[in-house]
């Protein structure tokens, strides 16, 4: 994304951010200087590494998660592949500290162009910082802010006046930050084919979780030195294992070692099916419209043998719309599991005889969207976000982790 000049040949100028999409937070990546000030004079870098020299413990955790990940990610960069897709926008949320933009943004900004969103009237960014935005959802995307005088402070749930760097004790403003990104709201129209917003807060605002934050339940307490050689605590996790499905086939093997707890029950009784929503606030699944549950049942003779099968798909159904006619994408169906809910299911099971197997497979991507993933052709501007990226979609897309099965059982209906 080029600098672009405006030249006024008495035309109106095209609209500002603001003015297009409204006053919203994802606008403008997040005021994070790229210093803090230290108390005995001096400054300290924000980048990860830096913050992990003494916080160990809380960069090995975001180091396996996905917010690391949420650059160096295949389907991320496929979709900015896509000609259509407004990359400013996308990196607000995936690489959302102003160090980490070559160029500023605001809701201020305005478009290049009335008709398109794709790039911007910019100026050259004097806090970019080469290589900041590998790091995706950083440390300072949560913990730095600007003080009164300008300089940067860490933002830190305890404040115990200990660190030689400023910190602003504020735990409210942590627990509310992970929203913006999550959970913008689904009345915003960024392009009609581009339905990117989620919902989740929403969801749990009208359940029995109202009031409960993210952080409550995807920051999970463990006894743990907040420092090197400091005493352990209790401390909250950074490792955000979400829906399980991690970026990397090692993330997803350690998923349950890094706090991965499903949030859906399942029982079984003969011929039938129990799903429950009982450990998520929201929806199951939430975020991204492409995620849902495949539940398939099968019945086998007391060989092994297949005598009957049957498949159930839980999440949203859209038409993704055209972008060349100008349909607009729009959802179709929705049977999420909402929070709390029961649902019995009743597979179409042949017999009552053998044995029943149910498996529940959280999916993330399908093998036809992970097919054209494959194929997508990488211009210069995302090989410099991960010159990796062409060796990796090289590789057997088999090993990109797509899915996870949160539930594997069987029930003995009788001999065959």
């Amino acid at each position: 994304m080029s600098m672009l000049v405006l030249i006024s040949l008495g035309c109106a100028e095209p609209p500002t951010l603001a003015d297009r999409f409204g006053d919203h937070a994802f606008l403008t990546p997040i005021d994070a200087p790229p210093t803090v000030a230290l108390v005995a004079g001096g400054e300290l870098d924000t980048r990860a590494a830096t913050c992990g020299g003494c916080h160990q413990a809380h960069y090995q955790d975001w180091s396996q998660s996905t917010h690391a990940a949420a650059v160096h990610d295949v389907q991320f960069l496929a979709e900015l592949a896509k000609p259509d897709q407004p990359r400013w926008l996308c990196l607000n949320c995936h690489a959302p500290t102003s160090p980490q933009r070559a160029e500023t943004i605001t809701a201020s900004t305005r478009l290049a162009s009335a008709d398109s969103i794709l790039t911007l009237q910019t100026n050259r960014n004097p806090d970019y910082e080469r290589g900041r935005t590998s790091e995706g959802v950083t440390c300072a995307a949560c913990h730095v802010r600007r003080d009164t005088d300008g300089a940067g402070t860490v933002i830190g749930p305890h404040g115990s006046g200990k660190a030689p760097h400023r910190v602003r004790h504020d735990p409210a403003a942590l627990e509310g930050v992970c929203v913006s990104c999550h959970s913008p709201g689904a009345e915003i129209v960024i392009t009609p084919t581009f339905p990117c917003w989620f919902t989740t807060a929403e969801e749990l605002a009208a359940g029995p979780s109202a009031g409960k934050t993210c952080v409550a339940c995807h920051m999970p307490s463990a006894e743990r030195a907040v420092v090197v050689d400091a005493a352990p605590r209790s401390l909250r996790r950074h490792t955000w294992a979400g829906g399980g499905i991690a970026k990397t086939a090692e993330g997803v093997a350690t998923a349950v070692e890094r706090g991965f707890v499903s949030g859906l029950d399942v029982t079984l009784a003969p011929m039938a099916v129990t799903l429950t929503n009982a450990r998520a606030g929201h929806s199951l699944p939430t975020g991204d419209p492409e995620r849902f549950f495949l539940v398939e049942a099968t019945l086998r003779d007391d060989a092994g043998a297949v005598l009957a099968a049957d498949s159930l798909r839980i999440g949203q159904t859209w038409d993704w719309g055209d972008a060349a006619t100008g349909r607009p994408a729009r959802q179709t169906a929705d049977n999420r599991l909402t929070a709390g809910e029961v649902r019995v299911w009743t597979p179409r099971l042949t017999g009552r005889v053998g044995t029943m197997t149910v498996t529940v497979t959280s999916v993330r991507l399908t093998s036809d969207n992970a097919a054209e993933m494959a194929a997508v052709t990488l211009d210069a501007e995302l090989q410099e976000l991960w010159p990796a990226l062409p060796s990796v979609l090289a590789a057997p897309m088999a090993a990109y982790p797509r899915s996870i099965v949160v539930f594997e059982g069987t029930l003995a209906l009788g001999p065959t």
